[in-house]
């Protein structure tokens, strides 16, 4: 018996081994736009997907012709496209990601040119990647095209992350200068410059300080939270600002519960949990029933605190109150920058 545990044990320690050595290998669709596929494991959804790939699901799903109500069969191959948010050739990268690299397996006839104009990149940058130099490839071979970007703190596949050059490292030949024989030196002209009239400086007005205003202090009660302060929140000019003054607004509803927070009672600072939008972001929560809102900026996602739970938001018992919510769990309507 134990050495069946063993073994069974020696297996899924070279499975794993397996799972985070294999070369990405990126293909092409219908539309010559790249991704990789990704064979769904056992416990795995649409989020836990998500972050190793650095996409949401509301990208990839539609992608597969999939509803993320319908849940996805172990083996089943998914597509993963590359976009502008997780694929990087170039430029610079957030200081939380890492890079992995992508592979294409060459074809017969392919070269290094061809490849660049696959993956909308450029030859240097190819040859820099793979270390090559010339664009002869042999078929078969896997050539690096690009880099998946992800978050180290988020994704499994960190751990293959490499250290990258923001560009190629190309070392360009200076042409040497002319120099014609028998010809007298000549000097360069003397150049007098003038001195320019100093400005006048005014003399700057004092500033005066304004004139304090004693703030006499409450007492805290006791365990009990105190609303002592009434507006939308600390963040709203920042909403305004992402924005651009309601202008470029995402928006959805559902259901949200609360968390404890000693934040915002006093100073309005709330915050909320919400998968997939960018952390920082400002969200207007709008309790449907009053009509109040509130400003809360994104400390992180739901899946993270409450995996499994199905919530669109949590938001932090502070602005809970200020909307006039005294239920854990309730119904908003949600705006943020898109």
């Amino acid at each position: 018996m134990k050495k069946a545990v063993l073994f069974v044990a020696v297996v899924l320690m070279s499975l794993v081994t397996f799972a985070q050595t294999t070369p990405l290998i990126v293909q092409l669709d219908n539309s010559n736009n790249p991704y990789l596929v990704h064979t769904v494991a056992a416990k795995e959804n649409y989020y836990s997907i998500g972050r190793i790939y650095n996409i949401s699901p509301r990208v990839y799903a539609p992608y597969n012709g999939l509803e993320l109500a319908t849940p996805m069969s172990i083996g089943y191959q998914v597509k993963i496209p590359l976009n502008e948010i997780n694929f990087w050739q170039k430029g610079t990268r957030k200081d939380n990601e890492v890079v992995i690299p992508v592979y294409h397996v060459v074809k017969q006839g392919e070269n290094v040119q061809r490849i660049s104009q696959l993956f909308k990149t450029d030859n240097e940058s190819v040859k820099s990647w793979n270390n090559l130099s010339t664009d002869a490839v042999a078929a078969g071979s896997k050539v690096i095209v690009g880099f998946l970007k992800v978050d180290k703190t988020l994704s499994p596949l960190a751990s293959q992350g490499m250290s990258v050059r923001s560009e190629p490292n190309i070392v360009k030949q200076q042409p040497k200068p002319e120099v014609k024989k028998d010809e007298p030196k000549q000097e360069p002209p003397v150049v007098v410059k003038k001195e320019e009239p100093k400005p006048e400086v005014k003399p700057q007005p004092v500033k005066q300080d304004p004139p304090k205003v004693e703030v006499k202090k409450e007492e805290p009660k006791v365990d009990v939270a105190v609303v002592t302060y009434n507006g939308t929140g600390f963040f709203k000019d920042e909403f305004n600002r992402q924005t651009n003054n309601g202008k470029r607004t995402t928006s959805n509803s559902g259901a949200g519960s609360v968390f404890k927070s000693t934040s915002g009672w006093s100073d309005g600072k709330y915050y909320v949990l919400m998968d997939y939008v960018e952390k920082g972001s400002i969200i207007m929560i709008k309790n449907p029933l009053n009509g109040k809102a509130v400003y809360a900026k994104v400390l992180g996602g739901v899946e993270e605190t409450s995996p499994g739970s199905g919530l669109l938001f949590r938001l932090s018992n502070s602005a809970a109150a200020q909307l006039g919510i005294s239920t854990e769990k309730f119904n908003a309507d949600l705006i943020w920058a898109n």
